[in-house]
This record gives structure tokens, C-alpha cells and sequence, in this order.
């Protein structure tokens, strides 16, 4: 006579009371299947397994303002650090051998240059000649003198722009540029000196340029 068994190799069968109800089980170990409540309310089984994804796709949307992203080097642990405006402190290695070329803006390189000379006769004779270097020289002023009263033209180029006398009572006369005025690579200033009057050999002079490169 055959019995019949109420038990599976899934499931077992507890007693009345608390634990009343089917448990459910590994059919090799006989070990109950453990079982979580989900965050939504729902009772899941607890898997321990491997899954293996091909050809997938994620899109990663990220807020500045609630995700964390770091930047740094997995060797030193050190993070790249963003200043609250953006910008980034970058510490730079220049090698003056290997090439490296750096441009430092902001800051005028100074131009001051001058000369002393004579003139020895009542002709114009040229005193002072500055040739320009660099297309962003900027002339401030030029400067002149003379042990006696004298005119001085300040050419460019070779053309007049502007002629200024001294006298007996001031010997310096000084050629200002409010603006700066340009000169450009190649291009020349000169000075020029005529004595009013000779009372000896010669009569010594002084020229002083100032100016810059922007």
C-alpha cells in the first residue's frame, strides 16, 4: 500500500504556531532560502549570483551641485582641486634647455638710453640716433641740452617733428609724447643741434631718451 508525502524537494511543511506556513528550501543542501523585505514593501528572495552584461549601454547624468566627482592619481591619493570661481592651481616646470618658452605680460621692458656729443660750428649736426628693435617701442619723452643756446630738431625717419630752443637762462629742452608715441621696428629717431652763436671750439651736449617696450 503506497503513502503519500506532502513534502517536496522545494518546500517544507512547519507546525502550527508562529511559523506557520510553507518555508522554502535549497533542494541540495535542504537550507531555508532567506527572504528580504524590499524597499517597496515587498518580500524578495535573497540570490547569490554572478550576471555578465554584453554590448551595454549606461547614460550617467551628473549634477554639479549633489554628485561628487574627483579627478587625482591613484598612486599619491592626490585630488585635483577646483577653486570656487572654476579655475585650477597648476604648479609649472620650465626648462630653459629643453626649449620652454614663456611670454610675460603686464609688465613694460624700460627703454633709457643717451648720449653726450659737441657741435663746433653754427650748422646743424646730428647728436643723438636711437634705432627702434621692436615693433611695440613706445617713445615717453627726449630730453636735451646744451652749454649754450641752441635749437634741437627731433626727426623720425629723417622727418622734422618738432624743433624746440633753448636760451641763456634754460639750457634743457625735453620732448614730450602725452600719448607714447610709437616706433616700430627699424625706425629711426635722431636729434639735431644748431648753436645760436660761437664764442669757442665747441659746445658739448647731452641727449636722454626714455620710453618702453609694451
Amino acid at each position: 500500500m503506497s503513502t503519500k508525502s506532502f513534502r517536496s524537494s522545494g518546500s517544507q511543511i512547519n507546525q502550527r504556531g508562529v511559523a506557520q506556513g510553507n518555508t522554502l528550501v535549497d533542494p541540495k543542501t535542504g537550507l531555508p532560502v532567506d527572504v528580504i523585505l524590499a524597499p517597496d514593501g515587498k518580500r524578495r528572495l535573497c540570490v547569490d549570483a554572478a550576471v555578465t552584461l554584453e554590448n551595454l549601454t549606461v547614460d550617467v547624468d551628473l549634477n554639479v551641485d549633489t554628485d561628487g566627482v574627483h579627478i587625482g592619481n591613484p598612486s599619491t591619493g592626490d585630488i585635483l582641486l577646483v577653486n570656487s570661481d572654476g579655475s585650477i592651481n597648476v604648479n609649472t616646470a620650465v626648462d630653459a634647455k629643453g626649449g620652454d618658452n614663456i611670454a610675460i605680460s603686464g609688465h613694460n621692458s624700460p627703454i633709457a638710453d643717451e648720449r653726450e656729443d659737441f657741435v663746433n660750428n653754427l650748422s646743424y649736426k646730428e647728436i643723438y640716433s636711437f634705432t627702434s628693435s621692436n615693433v611695440n617701442t613706445k617713445i615717453i619723452k627726449v630730453e636735451c641740452t646744451c652749454e649754450t643756446p641752441a635749437t634741437f630738431k627731433l626727426k623720425i625717419n629723417g622727418v622734422t617733428k618738432k624743433i624746440l630752443k633753448t636760451s641763456s637762462v634754460e639750457r634743457n629742452v625735453s620732448f614730450k609724447f602725452d600719448e607714447h608715441r610709437p616706433l616700430p621696428s627699424a625706425q629711426v629717431l635722431t636729434v639735431e643741434a644748431q648753436i645760436d652763436r660761437q664764442f669757442k671750439p665747441s659746445y658739448s651736449t647731452f641727449v636722454s631718451l626714455e620710453g618702453y617696450i609694451a
